[in-house]
């Protein structure tokens, strides 16, 4: 299996009355596309704080953003944001950007020409059943599976909040299957839904009208128990080890659209063969 490139460029930028600007950043960094995604993060709410927030987001053609928000201190109540761009494929290996961003703190002094950074050739370590039981445990069980099973069907969620929430979100991103992870967006505070995100907290925000309305916390809370949901639980309070590991393995309903379309087409192409042949 060829191994992705673990090359991790690296931005930070200040958002503030006079607009956005990158300060520091790596060689060859798409400062104009970091600009844009701290312009779609949105606009602040008066008097709304950030003192800490993560999110993830695509970064060009092929790549990905992780990116974590802070408030920082100057006139017109600026943002800053520390931008991690790694390849679309590495990013699908890992899937957790708190993680990601948890590796590599941040350091808000910094100016002109940044180094690139390197992520180890591993993997994140396993998650495991005690891990998982600790984080039903410590927060609001229904809240958390129900966004859960909402996140793997395909819908959007929103959690209304006027500060961010990395609990529920960071609980939620460790309850969610590998490749679901790979695919979805995350937000533990956000001032918009420009981003695309899969799951937010944030004030209430205007979607396009064309989209679904996300989920809200009372409609997930209220969400109809399904199956990865109801396995999970099973999975976690049994200590069924093998039973998680094959849980957070498992395809995502997009997987398994496009191996149906690949077992359709590999039989119309042999059925064509056959038909020559004869």
């Amino acid at each position: 299996m060829k191994l992705p490139d673990l090359r991790i460029r690296q931005a930070v930028a200040v958002a503030d009355a006079r607009g956005v600007r990158v300060v520091a950043a790596s060689d060859e960094f798409d400062t104009a596309e970091a600009e844009r995604v701290a312009v779609l993060f949105g606009a602040r709410p008066a008097g709304v704080r950030c003192p800490l927030a993560h999110f993830a987001c695509p970064f060009g053609r092929d790549a990905v953003a992780v990116v974590r928000v802070e408030d920082r201190p100057g006139p017109g109540d600026p943002l800053g944001f520390r931008v991690l761009v790694l390849s679309a494929d590495l990013y699908r290996h890992l899937g957790d950007p708190f993680a990601v961003s948890d590796r590599f703190p941040a350091d808000w002094s910094v100016s002109g020409r940044l180094p690139e950074l390197e992520w180890p050739p591993t993997p994140l370590p396993e998650r495991t059943v005690e891990q998982l039981d600790a984080v039903l445990r410590a927060g609001d069980g229904p809240l958390l599976l129900g966004a859960t099973q909402a996140v793997v069907d395909g819908n959007r969620v929103l959690l209304v909040r006027q500060a961010p929430d990395e609990p529920a979100v960071r609980a939620v991103w460790q309850l969610l299957p590998d490749r679901t992870r790979a695919d979805r967006w995350p937000a533990s505070f956000a001032f918009s839904a420009d981003l695309g995100f899969h799951l937010a907290a944030g004030p209430a925000f205007a979607r396009p009208e064309r989209e679904p309305r996300p989920l809200t916390e009372e409609a997930v809370k209220d969400y109809p128990q399904s199956r990865y949901e109801l396995d999970l639980q099973i999975a976690v309070e049994s200590g069924d080890r093998a039973a998680l590991r094959r849980l957070l393995a498992r395809r995502t309903s997009d997987d398994t659209v496009r191996l149906a379309a690949y077992i359709i087409l590999f039989a119309l192409v042999v059925a064509a063969l056959l038909r020559f042949v004869v």
